[in-house]
């Protein structure tokens, strides 16, 4: 095993992630990196990361232009974790699909849902971390992984937080006319405000927290906007289920307690829905040999 768990703080210190390093280690231990030819779906970690800590043969990074330019229009950030940050990879960055080369790093502007068959059959392993809760195709991207890989490939996927969580408004950075800043972490939105309010209902709330234009520009990107595919627990279940890969691990991760009140309520609102509870999914899927 090249990355342990006593290497962790130590990456996230020189290349600047958070997560991601976690998140690498896990997959690291249940499925390994080392030798593989490996697609990361919706993300572009540091070359010298994923060679030298991870010990990839080669590694095709995919990021979605669509998901990138909204975060620029919403309040010019860029997600972290991405090599897109970094100039010298940044302005080299293919946009679409190639022919296949042999190339050891591939940076590509690209969605997996468009992947061609020139792709097909290639992979080791998919590693894709925080991204599956914005692909709004989710099960034709997940037909497309399933081509992506070799036989015995693998799929590994950790994702928060998902839109029937208490953040899964996924709110992106947005500042208002006083320079207050909203964003995922310093949401003015309640916990599951977004599945217990319509959104008119909602633009009133926030209109006590920030200015009209800001509240109606929140309503916007929560209700509406293409960051997120809006898709509860049940339906990823449903659609891993549905796929053609083999389960090896399908587990609800980053649980957070809910009043019993609020948990009816939204099982009133939503019907057929209980997994309010639940924050972000562990998968690990193989495509049979």
């Amino acid at each position: 095993m090249l990355l342990t768990s006593d290497q962790v703080p130590r990456c996230q210190a020189k290349f600047g992630l958070t997560y991601h390093v976690s998140y690498a280690q896990c997959c690291e231990q249940m499925v390994g990196f080392e030798g593989k030819h490996i697609l990361e779906v919706g993300g572009s970690l540091p070359q010298e990361f994923v060679f030298d800590d991870l010990g990839a043969r080669t590694w095709t990074a995919l990021e979605a232009p669509a998901y990138e330019a909204e975060l620029q229009t919403a309040g010019g950030s860029v997600h972290t974790g991405s090599d897109i940050k970094n100039p010298a990879v940044g302005a080299i960055a293919e946009r679409g699909y190639g022919p296949m080369r042999p190339d050891r790093y591939r940076l590509l502007w690209a969605n997996i849902e468009d992947l061609p068959e020139s792709y097909y059959g290639h992979y080791d392993l998919i590693f894709s971390i925080a991204a599956f809760e914005h692909i709004q195709p989710f099960p034709l991207a997940l037909d497309k992984m399933f081509h992506a890989l070799k036989p015995g490939g693998k799929l590994f996927s950790m994702f928060s937080p998902i839109w029937s969580a208490h953040d899964g408004h996924h709110l992106p950075q947005i500042s208002d006319r006083t320079g207050q800043v909203f964003n995922h972490g310093q949401s003015p939105i309640p916990p599951w405000g977004h599945l217990l309010m319509k959104p008119a209902e909602l633009c009133q709330y926030l209109c006590q927290h920030t200015d009209r234009e800001t509240a109606q520009k929140i309503v916007y990107y929560v209700y509406q906007s293409h960051h997120i595919n809006r898709l509860f627990t049940e339906d990823y279940l449903a659609f891993v289920h549905q796929s053609l890969f083999n389960i090896e691990n399908l587990s609800l991760t980053f649980p957070s307690p809910i009043p019993d009140y609020t948990h009816s309520l939204l099982q009133q609102l939503h019907p057929g829905r209980q997994h309010f509870q639940n924050n972000g999914i562990l998968m690990v899927l193989e495509k049979p040999r």
